[in-house]
């Protein structure tokens, strides 16, 4: 009794530790924006442009994360069977703790930390499997935005056999993607008989993990979520001024999240990161730099920094693998 008592209070330690951090991060960023003026310019554009785009990518904020959290309830159904608005919670307790480490990597442990051990390492390696299929839709909707982009805005003079072999590579890297994704399972039979797997006893032969149709589910609402991410950022690029086609701005959104996806940043600098990707590629449609530059801030504030706060009420109530059933 006295060691599950004792255990309990370490653990809301360290959920007030993790708040802690997390509140102190988004307090940095919110001043650290208030100080660059972008306060300012959001309440110039709110009085004059069109708040209906503002809305309506505010709306997209629980689908966005509604299809991440169906996601991971389907991932995980081999494993342990989690309702819907657990798994969104534990989406949530994800970009809480992740906010503060490099590329978001934190996520997976606000996710599963509060698993068992032995569910706790299957639950990492399937989170593995959905960030595949995530990062599969994110670098080949960039690949083909970036050859479509310079083929149809660039590059015009550029001769057909050329053009030819581009789509021809691209085409191949598509085919090489979905072969790898589908083909998962060889993968985590190769790490189940890993020594240090055994020890904790770690199995993913069970082929029921990774059946095509789980596969295909997930891979579907991960580019749904992508569709509805890259729609938010074109919806606020438009709020802010940035006037182009909704073509090229989707095109380049889909380089924009590619790059994001693959450059390394840490908290401290990921504003700088997103700000100069930004205006490296919207200044091709647009000279508002600063719209370019607020639209990404907001995008970050509505779909990182908002459900980060809304997160840190799970991470400090969560007690264990209850909360998850």
């Amino acid at each position: 009794m006295n060691q599950k008592l004792t255990s309990s209070f370490k653990l809301k330690y360290l959920n007030l530790l993790l708040v802690g951090i997390a509140l102190a991060y988004l307090t940095y960023k919110f001043n650290d924006y208030h100080q660059q003026n972008y306060g300012q310019l959001f309440i110039d554009i709110l009085a004059n442009g069109n708040t209906t785009l503002l809305i309506i990518a505010l709306i997209l904020i629980p689908f966005n994360y509604g299809f991440e959290a169906k996601k991971w309830q389907i991932l995980l159904s081999p494993l342990q069977k989690v309702s819907w608005i657990n798994a969104f919670k534990s989406i949530l307790a994800g970009i809480t703790i992740s906010i503060f480490t490099p590329n978001r990597t934190g996520e997976v442990i606000g996710k599963v930390v509060y698993l068992d051990l032995q569910e706790k390492m299957k639950a990492a390696l399937l989170n593995f499997s959905g960030s595949m299929a995530q990062m599969i839709c994110t670098s080949l909707a960039g690949l083909w935005g970036t050859i479509i982009y310079l083929n149809f805005y660039s590059f015009k003079e550029i001769d057909l056999p050329a053009t030819q072999v581009i789509y021809a590579i691209a085409s191949i890297c598509t085919l090489l993607a979905f072969l790898i994704y589908f083909n998962q399972q060889k993968f985590f039979t190769w790490i189940s008989n890993k020594k240090w797997a055994k020890t904790i006893h770690i199995n993913f032969t069970n082929q029921q993990q990774f059946k095509s149709s789980l596969q295909v589910k997930v891979l579907v609402l991960s580019i749904i979520r992508y569709i509805v991410f890259s729609s938010q950022l074109v919806l606020l690029l438009n709020f802010c001024g940035i006037h182009a086609t909704i073509f090229q701005l989707f095109l380049l959104c889909t380089v924009f999240f590619l790059v994001m996806w693959f450059l390394p940043s840490f908290a401290l600098t990921e504003l700088g990161v997103r700000g100069s990707v930004a205006v490296m590629l919207f200044q091709n449609v647009s000279e508002n730099i600063s719209g370019a530059l607020l639209a990404v801030v907001l995008l970050w504030i509505i779909n990182v920094a908002l459900p980060a706060l809304i997160g840190c009420i799970y991470v400090f109530n969560l007690t264990g693998k209850k909360d998850f059933e």
